[in-house]
C-alpha cells in the first residue's frame, strides 16, 4: 500500500480518514515497517493538532507537486514531510526509539553496492560537491561513509549538468570542515548521527532545498523540476473512481478476505465529489479535468 499512499492522501482529510478507519486495512507485522531503512512510505494524521506528517518514495518533481497539492486539499492543516522517514512518525507519537530498528553506519566504501556508469539515471543517486567541483551522483548515501569519502571522490566522474534533480546532495568544505546535506529520501537520523561519523565536522541540513548546494558549488546548476499536477490528479482518479457507484459491479467487494477497494468505498465519494476535490487538487492554474468523462472512458 505504500506505493499508493500519495493517491490516498491527495483528496484531503475526509476521504483519507474514512478509508484508513475502515476495517479493510491489515495490521502490519513489525518487519513490514519497523526497520528504518526498509520502510518506504508512512503517514501520521493528527486529527487534534490538524497535522499531516508523511513520506513516500518519489522523484523530486512529483514529490514537490504532491506536497503543494496536499496543502491545497488539506486547508487549515500543517502539512510536513518526514525527512527521517518512519522515525519521524514514531518520534512524533512519542514511541520509544527501540520500536524502529536502525542499521549502523559502518560501511566506509562508497562503491560497496554499485559503481555508477555514465548511462545510469541519477534520480535515485546523491550529488556530491566539494568546493566548486561537482561529481557524478554517488550510488550510496555519501554522508553515511564519513571522512573516508574524501579519498574516494576521485573515482567519480566530474559533471557540469544533470538531466534531473537527484535524490539528495552532500556539499563538503574541507577547509572549514563543514558539510551540508539535502535529501528527499529518508536520512535516518542524520542530525544526531553525523558528529560520530564525521568527528570534528559541522553539519547543516537543508531539508529538500537543493538550491543551498547549488549556491556553494560554482557554476553547476540543477534543472528546475517541472510540476505535473495533472498526472497526479489522473493517478488519484485511478485509485478513487473504482469506489464510486459507476464501478460497483465490476469488482467484488472482497476477494479471499482482501478488499480490492482498500477501504475507499467507506469514503462514499460520488463522481461529483471527486470533481470538486480534483478541482481543488489541480489548483487555479492547471487545465481542468472532466471527471465524469474520464470515468466513462475508464469504465469502458
Amino acid at each position: 500500500m505504500g506505493y499508493s499512499l500519495d493517491a490516498w492522501l491527495a483528496l484531503g482529510p475526509g476521504p483519507a480518514v474514512a478509508m484508513f478507519r475502515s476495517g479493510s486495512w491489515p495490521v502490519w507485522k513489525p518487519e513490514d515497517w519497523q526497520h528504518e531503512s526498509w520502510c518506504e512510505a508512512g503517514a501520521l494524521i493528527d486529527l487534534d493538532a490538524r497535522e499531516l506528517l508523511f513520506f513516500v518514495s518519489a522523484d523530486y518533481a512529483p514529490r514537490r507537486t504532491l506536497i503543494e497539492a496536499c496543502r491545497r486539499v488539506w486547508p487549515g492543516w500543517a502539512v510536513r514531510w518526514a525527512y527521517n522517514g518512519i522515525s519521524d512518525v514514531t518520534d512524533t507519537l512519542g514511541l520509544d526509539r527501540a520500536v524502529v530498528r536502525r542499521e549502523p553506519w559502518t560501511n566506509d566504501d562508497l562503491f560497496h553496492w554499485a559503481r555508477p556508469g555514465a548511462d545510469d539515471p541519477p534520480r535515485w543517486h546523491y550529488l556530491v560537491t566539494m568546493g566548486a567541483v561537482t561529481y557524478w551522483p554517488a550510488p550510496y548515501k555519501p554522508w553515511e561513509i564519513g571522512p573516508a569519502l574524501l579519498g574516494q571522490l576521485s573515482e567519480l566522474a566530474q559533471v557540469a549538468e544533470l538531466p534531473d534533480v537527484p535524490g539528495g546532495g552532500l556539499h563538503l568544505d574541507p577547509a572549514t570542515r563543514s558539510a551540508g546535506v539535502w535529501s528527499i529520501d529518508p536520512v535516518d537520523g542524520l542530525a544526531e548521527r553525523f558528529s560520530a561519523r564525521w568527528p570534528g565536522w559541522t553539519l547543516e541540513f537543508w531539508d529538500d532545498r537543493y538550491q543551498e548546494q547549488e549556491a556553494r558549488c560554482g557554476a553547476f546548476r540543477f534543472v528546475e523540476p517541472a510540476a505535473d499536477v495533472r498526472r497526479l490528479a489522473l493517478r488519484v482518479l485511478d485509485h478513487w473512481l473504482p469506489s464510486t457507484e459507476m464501478f460497483r459491479d465490476q469488482w467484488p467487494a472482497a476477494d479471499e478476505g482482501y478488499d480490492r477497494y482498500c477501504g475507499t468505498r467507506d469514503a462514499r465519494l460520488t463522481v461529483a465529489d471527486l470533481q470538486r476535490l480534483v478541482d481543488l487538487l489541480l489548483g487555479p492554474d492547471a487545465a481542468p479535468i472532466d471527471v465524469a468523462a474520464h470515468a466513462r472512458k475508464m469504465h469502458g
